[in-house]
């Protein structure tokens, strides 16, 4: 192949053409493949983020049980002492009556 041939070949619209095709097919898949790897990234992460957001909304009603159970005690508590106070209220009135 002598220096002409070659320089025809690289001043060619073909050549460049074939070339211009190889890269841009070489950056599609690069790009393809780093896309691929970024989206099993996102994936994983939020498979991670919800697993993790699970257990967050476990231990969140366990507490929330335990809050309504404690609440629940100290209604019915609070429940006993209204009526001891309406007896003991009473008692002193009729006291307080017996007195006169």
């Amino acid at each position: 192949m002598t220096v002409e041939q070659a320089e025809r070949i690289a001043q060619s619209q073909f050549v460049w053409a074939i070339l211009f095709i190889l890269l841009f097919m070489i950056v599609v898949g690069y790009l393809v493949r780093t896309s691929d790897k970024r989206e099993k990234k996102l994936m994983d992460f939020q498979d991670q983020s919800k697993a993790e957001s699970n257990k967050r909304e476990e231990w969140l009603k366990g507490h929330l049980d335990k809050n309504t159970e404690q609440l629940q005690d100290i209604s019915q508590t609070i429940g006993v002492v209204q009526k001891e106070m309406s007896y003991m209220s009473d008692r002193i009135g009729r006291l307080e009556k017996q007195e006169t």
